[in-house]
């Protein structure tokens, strides 16, 4: 991809080389993260809103935090909690010290579903496949430099404005 966009004159072919190897492969691993996630009945956003509120620290997370954190729409994840909630996975609690507030909490069968549905994920590398751990590791590191400089360059203003 970088030859041929460096042999049009185009700009940035370092730039876009690793923009398409990382669209690429964000395509495979989330073709097989869906596979496995549909055998269990779950979206990947559903997975991600589970496995959060499994990680927390607090038995309950507020809806518009989960929101900021997976990097969603407050709406996409009203819509998510609800079905959750329709499945028996979580459930809604009010906020402890805030009114206005709604908290989302797991029920012991959203534990044993997200249990279920990250045991099967690993068994497929997470999408990755039998790519070895080093090489993982080296490209977790990479990919935190690229996010920093990513999340900087979207924070600044877009090309051409004054």
């Amino acid at each position: 991809m970088r030859a041929l966009w460096e042999s049009r004159g185009l700009p940035a072919p370092d730039h876009v080389a690793a923009m398409t190897a990382l669209l690429r492969v964000h395509a495979l691993m989330t073709l097989e993260i869906d596979r496995v996630l549909k055998g269990h009945g779950l979206t990947r956003t559903a997975y991600l809103v589970l496995v959060t509120l499994q990680v927390s620290r607090d038995p309950g997370r507020p809806l518009g935090q989960l929101s900021k954190h997976l990097l969603v729409h407050p709406t996409t994840v009203t819509l998510v909690i609800d079905q959750l909630e329709q499945a028996g996975l979580v459930v809604r609690r009010a906020h402890p010290s805030d009114r206005r507030a709604v908290l989302a909490q797991l029920t012991p069968e959203g534990r044993t579903a997200v249990d279920r549905a990250t045991r099967d994920l690993a068994e497929t590398g997470f999408g990755l496949g039998d790519v070895d751990v080093p090489l993982l590791a080296q490209v977790t590191r990479d990919l935190r430099e690229v996010r920093t400089g990513a999340s900087a360059a979207a924070t600044s203003s877009p090309p051409g404005a004054a």
